[in-house]
């Protein structure tokens, strides 16, 4: 029997991270990475990946100033007001992310499996699905992943190594790109957009009533970090040693396109894309997830008086009102996406623009602004 707590391991968050930072940046960094150039692509995943880390520290050193709540800890140097406002902000940003995943998810799934009229009826499923997934909880959802976590990665390690043979070294050349100006430049670009990818590593901060133990918590943090940074450089380099950077970049999903290409010894699946999307799926789907939660959650407690703790069945079905509501909402994000596409891009210009900035600086100037608990104390 398991327990129920509402708290998770540290084991857990380590799986949960994983799904969340690897699914979109599988599918989507490759191709915008191999506009750099041949091999400067794999430095901008390895900067990413090493801002992440910072990024994580900074998150880690916020945590340890409170061992109750995030919110309470922003309250101590912005105050009631520009607290929720700032709550509110990461509300948004985990809304539009939200209804980001679920319309690439949809579009994945009616590109590969269905057709495209069928788009609304696959975004329903899969906003419906994610929905119960929110309403039973953090500790449901961090014990379906650690199930799924070794079903989903080793059919994806045996397909790459399959991949190896046909991958040709002298595509990853130059390494240093072409030794101009507008080569640097797409490193730059590049490596803010693979920072971006790991930025669901700010949901930390909002994990701290969940978490068992904060020390382990973190160090699962930097593994799920490094692991999901260290795929994506061997994924990128199969992907570029086969495709090339001409024909990657053109690529809408390049890994989904090879997972096409793949053959299995015996032939005896015919369409072994469309069983590999199943992966992809799940880390999708669980990006999703984790963004409707925290969009609830966050929006909750910073609209109301709500202290995140449930206990009455008055407070549960307050929740699952609350969840339903968001949930509707980015449907009709999410299905505007799909309908206006400009919209989208100007959305994801803003998050690179003002939304990433925001979510290291807010941690960083709180830094020196709020009081650790244990100054409080004393001040009492």
């Amino acid at each position: 029997m398991f327990s129920s707590n509402d708290k998770i391991s540290s084991r857990q968050i380590k799986r949960l991270l994983v799904f969340d930072l690897f699914g979109a940046g599988s599918l989507l960094l490759p191709s915008q990475l191999a506009k750099s150039g041949n091999g400067i692509g794999i430095w901008s995943i390895l900067a990413g990946m090493v801002f992440a880390c910072i990024y994580l520290w900074l998150l880690h050193t916020c945590s340890r100033r409170t061992s109750s709540d995030y919110m309470d800890y922003l309250k101590t140097g912005w105050g009631n007001l520009l607290s929720r406002l700032l709550y509110l902000c990461y509300a948004i940003l985990s809304i539009f992310t939200c209804a980001w995943a679920a319309k690439l998810l949809a579009e994945l799934v009616c590109d590969s499996l269905l057709d495209e009229r069928e788009f609304a009826a696959a975004l329903l499923v899969i906003l419906l699905l994610a929905f119960y997934g929110a309403v039973s909880g953090m500790e449901a959802r961090a014990r379906v992943y650690e199930l799924l976590f070794w079903a989903l990665v080793v059919p994806l390690l045996v397909m790459l190594l399959l991949c190896i043979r046909q991958v040709q070294v002298i595509q990853w050349f130059p390494l240093f790109g072409d030794a101009e100006p507008i080569s640097w430049s797409w490193f730059w670009s590049g490596t803010w957009q693979c920072f971006a990818s790991f930025l669901p590593l700010t949901f930390l901060l909002f994990l701290i009533p969940h978490v068992q133990d904060k020390r382990k918590a973190g160090r699962a943090a930097v593994c799920a970090t490094i692991c999901s940074g260290l795929a994506l450089v061997v994924i990128y380099l199969i992907l570029l040693g086969i495709f090339g950077s001409g024909a990657l970049e053109k690529e809408q999903y390049p890994i989904i396109t090879l997972m096409g290409m793949v053959k299995i010894p015996g032939d005896f699946i015919k369409r072994l894309d469309a069983v590999m999307i199943g992966g992809w799926f799940f880390t999708l789907y669980a990006l999703i997830g984790t963004t409707l939660y925290y969009g609830m959650v966050i929006a909750r407690r910073a609209l109301t008086k709500w202290n995140g703790v449930q206990h009455s069945k008055a407070d549960r079905r307050g929740k699952q009102i609350w969840f339903l509501v968001i949930t509707v909402f980015i449907y009709a994000i999410a299905y505007g996406f799909h309908l206006l596409p400009n919209v989208q891009m100007a959305a994801v210009k803003i998050f690179y623009l003002v939304g990433v900035p925001f979510v290291v600086m807010i941690p960083v100037i709180s830094l020196f602004m709020c009081k650790k608990e244990k100054e409080l104390y004393d001040a009492e």
